[in-house]
């Protein structure tokens, strides 16, 4: 399942805590990812902000560099980090140090904080709670057929597309743009699984669309989808037509194009999901579309 919570973890100690990180994919398919600098973890983050959804501290974390001694020093710098640049990011303390868990300053800052061991049930808990209250973890919710599979930066551009259609930003012509990048995308993928026998080069989306619209690839592209893909390609493909289209879009004479044109999207992603993994499966409509590609040149050259 890809639908994970995904959670920076930074503390130099993680290697003695992998029952922790276990316990955490077990019990609330969360996904701690382990650095031993604030730096490096928040650095990290900062690199595909839309990816990771919380960050754990450790109350004595180093700073910048192995080479340090633990402190709440690093701490300090995280929590001011995440405040200036990163409000988005959810943080959650934690701590083994009996010096901390005693220290009437510590918890006069730091009001909320967990015990290592003890807590870590209540951590896990609140994690998730605040997760699933965030804007884009609702939406991944709302939307299981693509995102409990789809991962990296397509899922991100795909999340952003949802994001349109969400806020109803039905005159958002810069949508095709996006659906353009996650058809490049489709392509590349349906190449190399074996059903598209042509090899996608970034310029041949439409040579791309007419051979998985053959009537005789029909049994593994239903129509339906082969009337999305070539109503996808058809708008979101670069040229003078896509002026038009964007001014249709932008003057309000096409309100409902952009929300049909993201369904049709989210419609061909779920079959692309749908499609067989079994190797021999696999081979069988390598094999279909391969012949159909040796026909099409036969009769081309003809």
């Amino acid at each position: 399942m890809s639908n994970s919570y995904h959670i920076l973890w930074i503390d130099d100690e993680w290697e003695e805590m992998t029952s922790f990180q276990k316990f955490c994919k077990l019990h609330y398919n969360m996904e701690l990812t382990p650095f031993k600098t604030q730096k490096e973890g928040l650095d990290t983050y900062a690199k595909n902000p839309t990816f990771w959804e919380a960050v754990i501290l450790d109350a004595k974390v180093l700073n910048e560099s192995e080479q340090e001694v633990a402190s709440v020093a690093g701490l300090q710098n995280a929590v001011m980090r995440i405040k200036e640049e990163f409000k988005e990011l959810p943080y959650f303390i934690s701590t083994g140090q009996p010096d901390l868990l005693s220290d009437q300053m510590f918890k006069t800052i730091y009001k909320v904080f967990y015990e290592k061991g003890t807590d870590d049930e209540k951590l896990c808990d609140d994690i998730i709670q605040t997760i699933n209250e965030q804007p884009n973890r609702i939406i991944k919710n709302k939307y299981p057929e693509i995102f409990s599979w789809l991962e990296g930066t397509i899922a991100d551009e795909v999340l952003s597309i949802i994001k349109i259609y969400e806020n109803r930003e039905f005159a958002n012509a810069d949508t095709f743009n996006k659906v353009r990048k996650v058809l490049d995308w489709i392509m590349s993928y349906l190449y190399d699984y074996g059903l598209l026998a042509i090899k996608f080069n970034g310029a041949n989306l439409n040579e791309c669309s007419k051979f998985l619209g053959h009537q005789k690839l029909q049994d593994i592209v239903p129509v339906h989808i082969q009337r999305h893909l070539y109503s996808l390609v058809s708008i979101a493909n670069e040229g003078s037509h896509r002026q038009h289209i964007d001014e249709e879009v932008k003057t309000n004479k096409a309100p409902f194009l952009v929300a049909s044109t993201i369904f049709e999207l989210l419609n061909v992603l779920t079959w692309l999901h749908q499609l067989p993994n079994d190797t021999e499966e696999k081979q069988t409509i390598e094999k279909l579309a391969g012949n159909l590609a040796f026909d099409l040149i036969n009769r081309n050259n003809k």
